[in-house]
């Protein structure tokens, strides 16, 4: 199993909970030492985001490096087989989830069943082993923190183990940590889960002291790297500007996040820079974060790509849309602004 590698959880979101992602990042420095696994990325999608929309912003991550070379799992259990067959269609190649009850694991293809005591199990296993750390600057490291919480395990009348946020609460982005974790740990065995839940149980009815809520452990952020966004020759392409990197174009033929190191190889390739907007209302060349790009079309027009999304090009005809806008308001006669 390598070294270092990274896992991408996501809990698909439905019409009252919103889709959640997790990266892991699995840390072994050495064969004698146990994995450490590291959050450097939280994420809630905006509430009523579609199912393309959330292939399309996974798409985006994937190109990030070192995201590209990440594994992707997915939360198979309340959206079925076609919102799976949905990322198929799309090119990625996820790993389905579908969270069972019991304490058993099995797999068909590529969705594994997997019971929930195991996923929760192991994820309260590395907390308390300090094995798993969150970065504390994440805006989302508080909301996790408080679902975390709010989680709860407790034993049915029937003698069943139940898990979930208490009533009123989401538990988004723990259960897309926790399939991320359950990937990442591979065959890495925490023992003694059912013990464990049984002091937890007894505690929740008053026969221990309740558990003293710890500080989540720091890891030291990232350092900035800063990207660019190319337009390709030709829509899905791939390219390898260097050994062991590659980028894809989406539908439209945009590259996004390119490293600086690798814009020159591209360029040389027969790509080109676009251009998007900067903070002082300029232009120039920078991240496509949030994931917009520069069109022109006519002065003071209104252009609407889809229902419900309007944008309007200023009186230079410019305007800032979503990358998932473009192909369709090229369709429209609005043209990339590039370098």
């Amino acid at each position: 199993m390598p070294r270092d590698r990274y896992t991408i959880g996501e809990d698909l979101g439905q019409s009252s909970d919103p889709t959640a992602i997790a990266v892991v990042r699995r840390v072994q420095p050495d064969e004698e030492i146990r994995p450490i696994y590291e959050v450097p990325h939280l994420e809630r999608l905006p509430l009523g985001t579609t199912y393309p929309g959330v292939i399309a912003h996974t798409k985006r991550l994937l190109t990030r490096p070192p995201l590209h070379r990440a594994e992707l799992v997915i939360d198979y259990t309340g959206v079925g087989r076609p919102v799976f067959d949905m990322f198929l269609a799309s090119g990625l190649s996820p790993i389905g989830v579908s969270i069972t009850g019991g304490d058993a694991v099995s797999n068909e293809g590529l969705v594994w069943h997997v019971a929930k005591i195991v996923l929760v199990s192991q994820l309260q296993a590395l907390l308390h082993d300090g094995r798993l750390r969150i970065l504390n600057t994440l805006p989302d490291a508080t909301v996790l923190k408080a679902e975390l919480q709010d989680f709860k395990a407790e034993v049915t009348d029937l003698g069943n183990w139940k898990f979930g946020a208490r009533s009123g609460k989401h538990d988004d982005l723990v259960l897309a940590l926790a399939i991320a974790l359950w990937r990442a740990c591979g065959s890495e065995v925490f023992a003694s889960w059912v013990a464990y839940y049984g002091r937890e149980v007894r505690r929740a009815r008053g026969e221990f002291p309740p558990l003293k809520a710890a500080p989540l452990p720091a890891v030291e952020p990232p350092a900035a790297v800063v990207t660019v966004a190319l337009h390709a020759p030709q829509p899905y392409q791939t390219y390898a500007p260097a050994a062991g990197v590659r980028y894809s174009s989406d539908g439209t033929g945009i590259i996004v996040n390119v490293d600086q190191a690798h814009v020159g190889p591209l360029i040389d390739m027969g790509c080109w820079r676009i251009l998007t907007p900067a903070s002082s209302g300029s232009t120039q060349l920078v991240s496509p974060t949030p994931g917009t790009v520069r069109l022109r079309g006519k002065p003071h027009q209104m252009y609407q790509p889809v229902t419900g999304t309007r944008y309007t090009a200023d009186g230079n005809g410019w305007f800032d849309a979503a990358i998932e806008h473009v192909a369709g308001l090229r369709r429209g006669g609005c043209e990339l602004v590039t370098e």
